[in-house]
């Protein structure tokens, strides 16, 4: 937008426009700034909106600034789809989460953890509750300045930090390919957030493990309704009396 504001960038002979990873951008905050540049293109005849999913935002803006717009799906078959082991794991209470990450970090002897968060506060708390029992981590999200996200991720990537505390927004587009595995601390409270959050295991045809701590009569609503549409096959697991986790059968549930 500095080029618009010194008048140094003419954009009337552009005549396609496209947005790669449109949810995200407009996600973080980038609507103004994208209409603001769609409109200095005068002479557009094309848009090209790429998402991974269409979020209300993404539709506004293909209902304003497109014409008749063709949508095109294109779905992953079955071999294509990541190696990723889903388990829902249902708790008695919230204060036994903590615990229970600390162990299955351990007990999974897992390098490289992201655990995902819904609020950027519980995503400093949570950090700073693994960093007082010796875990290597650090929270990510919009609070925190870019450059201090940067140094985070480099950390992460060259291995100092075994766990990285995100919320959705701060961890869309990340590419780190070595994942072992994703804990959703939380249920997201949307479901393209579980398909966002479980991707970034089990890439570049490695095997991943992603677990989902449900707690409440609502996050297990919410958790039944991403299985369902989202077709994924996730075991439950659960503490037996002896403290030791236990497969629970389907009609067990």
């Amino acid at each position: 937008m500095d080029h618009k504001k010194r008048r140094t960038l003419r954009l009337n002979k552009v005549e396609t426009v496209i947005l790669d990873e449109a949810d995200r951008m407009l996600d973080m905050g980038f609507i103004d700034d994208v209409t603001k540049i769609l409109d200095m293109v005068p002479n557009r005849k094309n848009l090209g909106l790429f998402s991974a999913t269409i979020s209300r935002e993404v539709m506004d803006i293909s209902w304003v600034y497109q014409r008749d717009p063709a949508e095109i799906t294109v779905r992953p078959v079955n071999e294509d789809r990541p190696d990723i082991q889903q388990y829902r794991l249902e708790l008695d209470s919230r204060e036994e989460k903590v615990n229970v990450l600390m162990a299955l970090l351990e007990g999974g002897s897992y390098e490289r953890a992201i655990a995902f968060c819904n609020t950027k506060n519980m995503a400093d708390r949570l950090a700073g509750l693994l960093s007082m029992n010796d875990i290597s981590c650090k929270p990510i999200h919009g609070g925190i300045p870019q450059k201090a996200r940067e140094r985070t991720l480099k950390q992460f990537r060259e291995g100092k930090l075994q766990v990285l505390v995100a919320t959705d927004v701060a961890a869309r587009g990340l590419d780190i390919d070595d994942v072992d595995v994703v804990f959703n601390y939380d249920v997201p409270e949307e479901q393209e957030y579980y398909v966002h959050r479980i991707g970034r295991t089990g890439r570049a045809k490695r095997h991943g493990v992603a677990y989902t701590f449900v707690v409440t009569v609502t996050e297990a609503i919410q958790m039944d309704e991403i299985v369902k549409h989202q077709h994924y096959d996730v075991q439950t697991l659960k503490f037996d009396e002896d403290g030791c986790l236990m497969l629970v059968e389907p009609d067990e549930t």
